[in-house]
C-alpha cells in the first residue's frame, strides 16, 4: 500500500490536500482509494476526513462512510500514515496554521 498526498494550490477553507491509496499487491493492485482530504484547523490541528457520502432518511443525514476498519485504532493508524506523509511533504515549504505538540 502506497499514500500518494497532492496540497492544494490554495488552500480551500480548512483543507489543505488530497490523498489517496494505491493498493500494490493482490487482486487490489493498481487500485486507488480516494476521497481522503487533509485538513487544518486552529483548534484541533491537522486531521484528515475520511471518503464518505450523505445518506438522508427521512428527517435525519448522516455520513456513510466508504472505509470501516475491523478496530477502532486501526483508523487511527492510517490517519496518522496519512499526516506523517503529508508533513514529511510540506516540512520544508509553508507553516502550518497550527503547530503540533510532540
Amino acid at each position: 500500500m502506497k499514500i500518494k498526498v497532492e496540497p492544494f494550490l490554495m488552500r480551500k477553507g480548512n483543507r489543505v490536500a488530497k490523498a489517496a491509496i494505491q493498493f500494490e499487491e493482490g487482486f487490489m493492485n493498481g487500485w486507488h482509494m480516494v476521497g481522503f482530504t487533509i485538513c487544518d484547523d486552529p483548534e484541533k490541528g491537522l486531521f484528515v476526513l475520511f471518503p464518505a457520502s450523505i445518506v438522508k432518511r427521512d428527517t435525519a443525514t448522516k455520513p456513510f462512510f466508504f472505509l470501516r476498519p475491523d478496530r477502532e485504532e486501526q483508523l487511527a493508524t492510517l490517519e496518522t500514515m496519512i499526516l506523517d506523509t503529508y508533513e514529511s511533504m510540506v516540512a520544508f515549504n509553508s507553516p502550518h496554521l497550527t503547530t503540533k505538540e510532540k
